[in-house]
């Protein structure tokens, strides 16, 4: 069984924060420095990783990574005290600039290479179908829900903080052997709904939170190899669950 190999995905950068808390906490107890006026940087600081994570991936998802990085400068900015600046005015007026043009804009489907419909790019905006290969998603105390029917499906990427996520893979067909996605869910969840017929591994952590696998798997009736979806990532303070 072969299975294509994926980036390290949100998982990763969650689990280098993680680290960085637990050597911050160390060096709070040995009197090194004051964990307090550290942690006060954890939004800026998660803010400008993933933006510079979305900066290096193509498409669209460089805008939202550009607009974290910004937000994340100056958040810093503004804690520092360096620059005292309206943050959230100017962050709620940046999401909504972007959630209409996301809505109206055209958009290139990477498999035909056709700019979608009208009606396409409602579908989409609205939670419709969807015949993409893979996927990458954030949901940030928000949610997203998408349904796939293509017959090449490779897998993808999922964050989301206190927010929740529905990912229908029930009318989809991987492309080879073995599809990837790392779910990675921070005092959120959701679901992936997959066919009965695929063999789903869960090889993801829960911190005070868990991946529950509840598919009912039909037994083979031939010898011809079944496809097979890995679902991976941290769970913290949250769930995945993946049920047909």
């Amino acid at each position: 069984m072969t299975c294509k190999p994926r980036s390290a995905g949100w998982s990763l950068a969650f689990g280098l924060f993680v680290a960085a808390a637990g050597v911050v906490l160390l060096l709070d107890q040995q009197g090194v420095l004051d964990a307090g006026k550290v942690f006060q940087y954890f939004w800026p600081t998660m803010c400008i990783t993933f933006g510079t994570i979305y900066l290096f991936q193509g498409g669209g998802r460089r805008v939202w990574g550009g607009v974290l990085l910004v937000i994340g400068i100056l958040l810093t900015l503004d804690y520092s005290g360096a620059a005292h600046i309206p943050i959230w005015p100017l962050f709620i007026i940046a999401i909504g600039g972007l959630m209409m043009w996301q809505a109206i804009a055209p958009h290139t489907n990477p498999l035909t290479g056709k700019v979608a419909t009208w009606r396409e790019r409602i579908s989409r905006w609205g939670g419709g179908s969807s015949t993409d290969s893979d996927f990458n998603q954030v949901a940030i105390l928000g949610g997203f829900k998408r349904r796939f029917t293509g017959k090449n499906f490779r897998g993808g990427n999922i964050l989301t903080i206190c927010g929740g996520f529905d990912i229908d893979l029930r009318q989809a067909s991987i492309e080879g052997d073995a599809a990837v996605i790392d779910a990675t869910s921070v005092m959120g969840g959701g679901e992936i709904k997959v066919p009965s017929s695929w063999i789903v591994s869960i090889e993801g952590m829960g911190i005070m939170g868990a991946y529950v696998d509840e598919t009912n798997q039909i037994p083979p009736t031939d010898s011809s190899p079944r496809q097979h979806l890995v679902v991976k990532g941290i769970a913290f303070m949250g769930g995945v669950v993946v049920k047909n």
